[in-house]
């Protein structure tokens, strides 16, 4: 078992990292730095609402830093819970620009992988549950008899109730779901672009951990710094934002679901559906050229390998504790 001390910055109001958040290696063991110009910690935290979200020509991030013992990416300075939690407030729907139709066949995609590790029956817990559509889709191939929906955007809740009613269904307004979840009841837990956005990842999994059955599944859903693209792109990399505190590589990821107890039982690349349209738009914008002039939403939908990965983990049978040895 490892912790990822941290400190408040009093100047700043951040948070001040002194060790890698997946393996616990000290500070002093990362490598490699990337950087926005500017960089976020010296613009006023007031104007980074500005650059939170969306393909923008001009975004700022935290500072990453490279760890050498598990090839995490991770800032050690970032946001307090409270700086946090202003600016998701400001956020909108997740992935709310591109149609809902090609969202679905990217959900497809993520529900065949799964379906060859879980057993698709018992209870189901998604972390950061969305508008439902990945639980849904889980919920009408398996035989789940117990559904937690974990979503802390309250504004998404009603339509969560609606997309579930009838269905033995919780909804539950934290990415904390461990307490309100029976410990090992779970069959089945999902993370779909969630972990990255977590300030304690290990924390996390270990929680996950504890509501899963002896042989329960994790599926988690994160982008790869390892990837070629991002290797291509530098910090043009649209996943170096504000929103990422940390990022991983699939050896970052195994590194921390051992850590957390669990076996790795697989890493997958996974593929991205966009209107051809809205692909031609990103990439103009991440380069820094004019994309008005190209239509927003047309085109068949193009599948695209973008780099994300796909870790499937399990809880090992007569294991009692998360990362706990």
């Amino acid at each position: 078992m490892f912790s990822a001390p941290s400190m408040h910055d009093s100047i700043s109001g951040y948070s001040r990292r002194t060790a890698c958040p997946c393996c616990g290696a000290p500070i002093s063991a990362a490598g490699r730095r990337i950087s926005s110009s500017p960089r976020a910690e010296d613009v006023p935290f007031d104007r980074h609402g500005e650059f939170l979200s969306g393909y923008v020509p001009h975004r700022i991030f935290f500072t990453y830093q490279r760890c050498e013992q598990c090839d995490a990416c991770y800032c050690p300075l970032y946001y307090s819970a409270e700086q946090l939690r202003q600016l998701y407030e400001r956020q909108p729907e997740n992935m709310a620009d591109v149609p809902l139709g090609s969202r679905e066949r990217t959900q497809a995609g993520y529900l065949q992988i799964l379906r060859r590790h879980s057993r698709m029956a018992g209870g189901l817990l998604e972390i950061g549950a969305d508008i439902g559509l990945f639980a849904e889709a889980c919920a009408d191939a398996g035989q789940f008899d117990r559904l937690w929906l974990a979503e802390p955007n309250t504004g998404v809740h009603a339509q969560l109730e609606r997309r579930f009613a009838g269905r033995n269904a919780s909804i539950l307004a934290t990415m904390s779901p461990a307490a309100a979840v029976p410990p090992g009841t779970a069959s089945t837990a999902v993370m779909i672009h969630v972990l990255d956005h977590l300030p304690e990842p290990a924390a996390a999994l270990r929680d996950v951990f504890r509501t899963l059955e002896p042989g329960g599944v994790l599926m988690i859903v994160t982008h790869n710094v390892g990837s070629r693209l991002a290797r291509l792109l530098g910090r043009r990399w649209p996943p170096f934002t504000l929103q990422h505190p940390h990022l991983f590589s699939p050896r970052a990821m195994r590194s921390l679901v051992s850590a957390c107890g669990f076996e790795e039982v697989d890493i997958v690349r996974t593929t991205n559906y966009f209107p051809a349209s809205f692909l031609m738009r990103a990439g103009l914008t991440v380069f820094g050229l004019p994309a008005k002039w190209v239509p927003e939403r047309s085109g068949p939908d193009v599948g695209v390998k973008l780099g994300n990965i796909c870790t499937l983990a399990r809880r090992p049978i007569g294991r009692m504790g998360g990362g706990e040895n």
